[in-house]
């Protein structure tokens, strides 16, 4: 259990949420490893008793952290969903690639810190929900574009794309002198996936 107990009345969810926002903002400001209890106490305005009602420690408010980002995540997906089903790939593509990018920045690039310190903390429950999340993405995606339904391997692809357009979106912000663009690594990505499914197509033909 990474947890003691849920909140379940508004109040508890307020204090809940207060530190896991803390935590996030944390991270950033000392660094993982310089957190503690204290500090994140102090941020989100609560005392220490009531962190300890819902974490054990500081490393299982980490593991809450990273699942509330995944969860995060999946509905930035999922709300953007009706919009990407009606593109076709490559405009579908520079879509996720762009509103990724704005989630990560938000709140002074919160998540893009996150993202880069917490490997560890990326446990099975997460990964389960973001791979449950592209599969989603990938059937109701075919379901407007049943031609796609023809590319080998349509999940791992869908998945390569979300999680490659995280890690590039990552390194790209993070580097201070890339020599491309940001839509240059978009371009270039389209490139290679429209080149991957020209190929398999042309494979069938044969």
């Amino acid at each position: 259990m990474v947890t003691i107990r849920k909140p379940k009345q508004n109040r508890s969810k307020n204090t809940y949420n207060s530190i896991l926002g803390a935590g996030f903002i944390s991270v950033k400001k000392f660094g993982i490893d310089d957190v503690s209890v204290l500090k994140v106490c102090e941020i989100a305005g609560v005392g220490s008793g009531s962190f300890y009602e819902y974490f054990k420690n500081k490393d299982a408010l980490f593991i809450e952290m990273h699942q509330y980002f995944i969860s995060e995540m999946s509905d930035l997906l999922f709300r953007i969903g009706p919009e990407i089903f009606n593109l076709d790939i490559p405009d579908a593509i520079r879509m996720i690639f762009v509103r990724i990018g704005e989630f990560l920045a938000q709140n002074e690039n919160l998540y893009f810190y996150w993202l880069s310190v917490c490997g560890k903390y990326n446990t099975e429950e997460s990964q389960v929900k973001a791979v449950k999340t592209v599969n989603i993405m990938a059937i109701e995606y075919a379901v407007k574009h049943p031609e796609v339904l023809r590319i080998k391997n349509l999940k791992l692809m869908v998945y390569i794309l979300i999680t490659s357009s995280i890690a590039l979106t990552m390194n790209f912000f993070s580097s201070k002198n890339t020599g491309f663009t940001y839509e240059e690594l978009i371009d270039c990505l389209i490139d290679i996936t429209m080149s991957y499914i020209e190929d398999d197509r042309n494979k069938l033909k044969i």
